[in-house]
């Protein structure tokens, strides 16, 4: 694997959960490459429940201590909506990485939509998208009306952990505990800051 591979994990966090972390490992280690965080500053498709502020500590706090995580603030700090091809764009172009180095992880409920992504094509010339099952997936059925994008895909085999920031956020409004579905210390930020508790 070339030592210029980049993968590019985006999305809110909010708040990051042991899915995210569990596939962000499982590809780190397949690649032998750091997955990098882009953690949204405003995403293009979700009304964010946590401010900015609170996902990327959350964020620092969920991939503190592992070196094959970083998280890259850019994104989160251009205080603008920004969409993935102009990110893949980015890193194409300062990094001077081809297709064949530049990942990005999707997982397959992304990928259902990804046809109503801002310029998919771009997307795919760009980028190798490295996509996970979210739940029970059939590939074939699924990738075959990406076909005439000729995008690059790989399917990676991390186990289906069908935890959700929704439901995070959901048990925290019931009072209820997110121990095992956060890493510790975002737990403990959660219930530190009162996040997410809005109808108890």
């Amino acid at each position: 694997m070339s030592k210029e591979s980049i993968i590019l994990f985006g999305g809110s966090f909010d708040p990051p959960h042991l899915g995210h972390m569990v596939v962000a490992q499982w590809v780190a280690d397949a690649l032998s490459a750091p997955v990098r965080f882009l953690p949204a500053g405003n995403h293009p498709c979700k009304d964010n429940v946590g401010s900015g502020d609170e996902r990327l500590e959350m964020l620092k706090i969920a991939t503190h201590g592992n070196p094959s995580f970083i998280v890259d603030e850019y994104e989160y700090n251009l205080g603008k909506v920004n969409y993935t091809v102009d990110t893949l764009e980015r890193y194409s172009r300062e990094f001077s990485v081809s297709r064949e180095e530049l990942y990005f992880v999707v997982g397959s409920d992304s990928l259902r939509d990804f046809s109503t992504w801002r310029d998919p094509q771009g997307i795919a010339q760009r980028a190798t998208l490295l996509a996970f099952a979210r739940e029970a997936t059939d590939w074939k059925e699924l990738l075959l009306p990406l076909k005439h994008l000729e995008a690059k895909i790989i399917i990676c085999n991390a186990p289906i952990i069908q935890i959700s920031s929704t439901l995070i956020r959901e048990r925290v409004r019931q009072g209820l505990s997110v121990r095992y579905l956060v890493p510790p210390g975002v737990e403990e930020y959660i219930a530190e800051m009162g996040l997410y508790r809005e109808g108890i």
